[in-house]
């Protein structure tokens, strides 16, 4: 389900190898507390990596998924120690310094042991579910067989009713996930991660009372050639229709390009070609003569492009880009951390050409404020474009607020109220971004002057320490596209008062700095990482440290294993055995007896099975013979050996049988 089939592979084999080799170790405590301070360090500095290598909000899931490697020293010291279980305080910095206290006092403790085979098996399937395939369905399928698998070796009771309830409660789990999927898609959920953006409608505070609240966080940097002047607005996307509070986008399926076939394009690059400039010489004479600026930041897929509206074309390493008629980009990206070369200040015009029915659209209700506005501004005497964008940039700069406190409130649209944006425009004039894009695109309109509703963000901060532009949550911001038809190109006109830029960019405090930098070496450190020239390199040291921490642990364990032969020569037990037939018995007598307590005796623990054998004499003759071999210092008799494995085979056979 992690797509680390080669990884869990290996870790089962060496899981599942304790059932099937005789080589055990006595870890004691201090070796318990080695491994886990070896597995808390591989944790740390695996997070650590994990956090700067992607997205934080993927970060956590995925350093969860690595949990199963990550932990194995403490199931390697649980599957191959001489104990079936591991003291608690071993976790636990805390616990561990009281233990030794006590120690040294002379106070005594009882220690709580926990079998961590059975935490490790829950950890294994929480890393399953956030596995990128476990939405597929072969997960939940998968999850009953393995439940199915433990509870009917560990039951011979019922076994049927058993299957039935397992398939009952399967059902119902693949049912429940289907239907939380469809109810999901059926209220529009994404997993984009694109933020809420919709590219067909944004809803506005307009008409909502409140304070506007965005994040301080950094979005996206931008870093000019030459240092030259990074362009003024970024858009992420443009609306034509605006509705109460909301501004929609309606493109028209009839409109016709001179040298496209229909409106609608892949991508921006797409219209580039068709326009001439598919030779590679004439792409690097364009541009050569084009200002540009690099682009690095987060992306999912699905994530608006923030670029110039004027913008020629962009180098990002997708794996695909979606372009509306309006210009709004939508990127695919291969990484979750984007970097490339964005060229603008062409003479190519990424949007349609004015749609008259849409474009000059104004709402009825609004109407009567907009015209009272224009007699007020005379822009009717006004002969060009420029000084009509200028009359009423002059009019909102010297009469209108800038302000995220909201006051105005949206009544019942009708005739004999006045809706929110006639309030801003003739008694409160007071609002953020979204007020004066609004208000200025429809007063465009009501003059005659198509115009649209655009989105996206204000490059408004430098950094002088890095030489970069940084683009902010707060820096947000809403403005209006205006169509001059001497050009024939769309015009960003911002009417806004500049005072908001004051108000946007925020201060800088030690905890702002801390996060600053934060994401800078995020997302730095993982282009760098992944850069072909890096990737090698990294991987080289990352396997050369990995495999001498291997090594070490190999080596100490190796060592290890030889002391305790040398301790048994040295004690004089040349000629006994560890093992006997009989303890090939242990499993099967698990299922009777439970697990064996720490520090009991083999022999007396089997004469438990006593209540379940109709005749004790096999089991009696059996405990016997295991001693014998055991602690008799002589050689041991090949015929004892198999009259025991015999006997052995009689009480497996008898027990298995119920």
């Amino acid at each position: 389900m992690t797509d680390k089939l080669l990884i869990g592979v290996i870790l089962a084999v060496i899981v599942e190898c304790a059932h099937w080799t005789k080589f055990r170790w006595d870890f004691d405590e201090q070796a318990t507390a080695r491994a886990w301070q070896l597995t808390t360090v591989a944790i740390f500095l695996t997070g650590i990596l994990i956090f700067l290598d992607g997205s934080p909000l993927v970060a956590l899931p995925n350093l969860l998924t690595w949990q199963p490697l990550l932990l194995l020293p403490m199931q390697f010291v649980q599957s191959y120690g001489l104990k079936d279980s591991l003291p608690l305080n071993t976790f636990s910095f805390l616990a561990k310094q009281r233990r030794q206290r006590n120690l040294r006092l002379g106070l005594a403790e009882s220690l709580v042991h926990i079998n961590f085979g059975n935490l490790y098996f829950v950890i294994v399937l929480v890393a399953s579910t956030l596995g990128s395939k476990a939405n597929s369905w072969p997960f939940l399928p998968g999850i009953v067989m393995l439940t199915g698998w433990i509870l009917l070796s560990s039951s011979k009771s019922r076994p049927l009713s058993l299957a039935v309830a397992l398939l009952v409660a399967g059902g119902l789990a693949i049912a429940g996930q289907m239907g939380i999927t469809e109810i999901y898609d059926r209220l529009g959920g994404s997993s984009s991660g694109s933020g809420g953006f919709n590219p067909n409608y944004v809803t506005t505070m307009i008409g909502k009372s409140g304070t506007v609240v965005l994040s301080p966080e950094i979005v996206w940097r931008l870093r000019t050639v030459e240092n030259k002047a990074p362009p003024a607005l970024l858009r992420v996307a443009t609306y034509n229709t605006y509705r109460p509070g909301t501004w929609v986008c309606q493109p028209v399926s009839e409109i016709k390009f001179e040298d496209l076939d229909t409106g609608q394009r892949e991508n921006v690059d797409y219209y580039i070609l068709r326009r001439g400039l598919d030779k590679p010489a004439q792409i690097r004479a364009v541009r050569d003569n084009l200002r540009s600026f690099s682009l690095r930041g987060a992306a999912f897929a699905e994530t608006p492009l923030p670029l110039p509206g004027d913008a020629t074309a962009g180098g990002f390493e997708l794996d695909g880009m979606q372009s509306n008629s309006f210009g709004c980009i939508r990127v695919f990206p291969k990484n979750s951390v984007i970097d490339g070369t964005v060229l603008w200040k062409g003479d190519m015009d990424p949007e349609i050409p004015p749609i008259p029915e849409a474009d000059l659209e104004v709402p009825p209700l609004e109407r009567a404020a907009l015209r009272a506005v224009l007699k007020e501004l005379h822009l009717e005497t006004l002969r060009t474009l420029r000084e009509k964008l200028s009359v009423i940039s002059a009019w909102f700069l010297r009469d209108f607020r800038y302000t995220l406190d909201l006051t105005i409130q949206s009544s019942s649209q009708v005739a004999t109220t006045p809706t929110a944006l006639t309030q801003f425009l003739t008694t409160s004039r007071a609002g953020h971004c979204e007020y004066f894009a609004s208000a200025s695109t429809l007063l465009l309109r009501e003059a005659g002057i198509p115009a649209r509703y655009a989105t996206g963000f204000a490059v408004i901060e430098h950094d002088m320490k890095h030489q970069e532009y940084l683009v902010r949550g707060t820096h947000g911001h809403a403005w209006s596209r205006v169509w001059d038809a001497g050009t024939k190109r769309w015009l960003d006109f911002d009417a806004t008062p500049a005072s908001w830029q004051a108000i946007a960019v925020p201060q800088q405090t030690l905890a702002r700095g801390f996060n600053d930098s934060l994401k800078r070496l995020r997302e730095d450190f993982f282009l760098w990482r992944n850069r072909p020239s890096n990737r090698l390199g990294a991987s080289l040291v990352m396997s050369a440290i990995a495999l001498g921490v291997i090594g070490f642990v190999v080596k100490r364990l190796w060592k290890s294993k030889r002391r305790l032969e040398s301790a048994r020569l040295v004690n004089g037990y040349t000629g006994t055995i560890a093992r006997t037939p009989l303890n090939a018995l242990e499993p099967q007598a698990e299922k009777r007896l439970g697990s064996r307590p720490p520090g009991q005796p083999f022999a007396a623990w089997l004469l438990g099975l006593r209540a379940s054998l109709p005749n004790t004499n096999t089991l009696d003759e059996a405990i016997e013979l295991h001693q014998r071999l055991r602690f008799d210092p002589a050689i041991p008799d090949v015929s004892e050996q198999d009259r025991l494995k015999e006997l052995a085979r009689q009480l497996e056979s008898t027990l298995k049988r119920g």
